[in-house]
């Protein structure tokens, strides 16, 4: 199953798609529309009106009107549980916890996860004026393919390994190409300092822009450090329950083999 919190007609879903039909059959399930940070939020207030259509290139998909985290229920309405859950490409990247918890594509990923299906979620870093937009600047021919390179060597890994941890969490530079290390990340506390923005409008009656300023003060073994300083693809195995020190091990055990695989 592909999904992703940008909406069934995002070229980063299109361009995953793509790719992944060398796994095996892709089904596409995803939002009607862009829901980017909407989490892991569930429709219980509303009906959902679930219809057929295709990606941008004409990739069979189903789409819904709801947010991103319903995909999975809805996959498993209509089908068994998928065999594995790939959410992304995301524009913008979802490093850090903060972000993760915010992000629609995470919750993909994330409720999947907790059904035990093997979960990858997939976010590029862009400029800011590509949030919540449908296109994503630089190598996304290059993200897909290393995307489903990534997935396939998990993959070889053990039904164990692949249980000790709700999801792998993936991030790609801006300045991604064919040689770009990919590394394992600690998952980032938080990435932004919110605040609001206030403005008024033609009657003068005051309204409000949630936004954030990034950080700068990473720690240097985290993902939004690797990312934003390194420029490095980074790994992150996430679980709430808490990710053991063997699973880091394992987890650079795949990186290693992952970046002697040359990128075609």
């Amino acid at each position: 199953m592909i999904s992703n919190d940008d909406g069934v007609k995002s070229v980063g879903i299109d361009a995953l798609a793509r790719y992944a039909q060398r796994l095996g059959d892709v089904k596409i399930v995803a939002p009607d529309r862009q829901q980017t940070a909407r989490a892991k939020a569930l429709t219980f207030h509303k009906p959902i009106r679930i219809e057929k259509t295709t990606s941008v290139s004409g990739i069979p998909a189903i789409a819904y009107d709801s947010p991103p985290a319903v995909s999975v229920i809805i996959y498993e309405h209509f089908n068994k549980a998928p065999d594995i859950v790939i959410s992304g490409i995301n524009a913008g990247d979802n490093a850090s916890l903060h972000s993760i918890l915010t992000s629609g594509t995470a919750a993909v990923a994330m409720e999947a996860g907790m059904k035990k299906i093997p979960a990858f979620a997939f976010s590029m870093d862009v400029p800011d004026e590509f949030f919540f937009g449908n296109e994503i600047p630089g190598s996304l021919e290059v993200a897909s393919k290393l995307a489903i390179l990534i997935v396939e060597e998990f993959m070889k890994e053990s039904d164990e390994f692949l249980n000790s941890f709700m999801f792998l969490n993936i991030n790609f530079p801006k300045t991604l190409d064919e040689i770009t290390p990919v590394e394992f990340a600690e998952l980032e506390y938080y990435k932004y300092d919110n605040y609001l923005v206030e403005r008024e409008d033609p009657s003068s009656r005051k309204y409000f822009w949630l936004w954030g300023s990034k950080r700068e003060d990473f720690h240097r073994d985290s993902d939004a450090y690797k990312l934003y300083n390194d420029k490095v693809t980074t790994i992150t195995p996430v679980s709430f329950t808490g990710v053991d020190r063997d699973v880091h091990r394992h987890t650079k055990e795949v990186i290693d083999r992952i970046n002697r695989i040359k990128i075609e």
